[in-house]
């Protein structure tokens, strides 16, 4: 599978998931292979080079939830 084919499979997922505060964490990590906070490090990476095709709305909610996502990870290794 291509770079390319791996950034829209990330940014499909977001788009499916970005009503739900960007999908379970489990499900991430059974569809990538990877920890919710590296799915969403990588999802903002393709959102902030512009490399997803994407209404500005549409990218600026998937941020929104990457932000929100990342914040919370951040949260809970403070709290440990």
């Amino acid at each position: 599978m291509s770079r390319t084919d791996t950034q829209n499979e990330i940014v499909d997922f977001a788009r499916k998931w970005q009503k739900f505060d960007g999908g379970p964490d489990e499900d991430i990590f059974v569809t990538f292979g990877l920890e919710p906070h590296e799915y969403f490090r990588r999802l903002k990476n393709i959102l902030d080079n512009g490399n997803a095709a994407l209404d500005s709305p549409v990218a600026i909610e998937l941020a929104t939830v990457c932000a929100h996502r990342l914040r919370q990870r951040d949260v809970q290794l403070i709290g440990q």
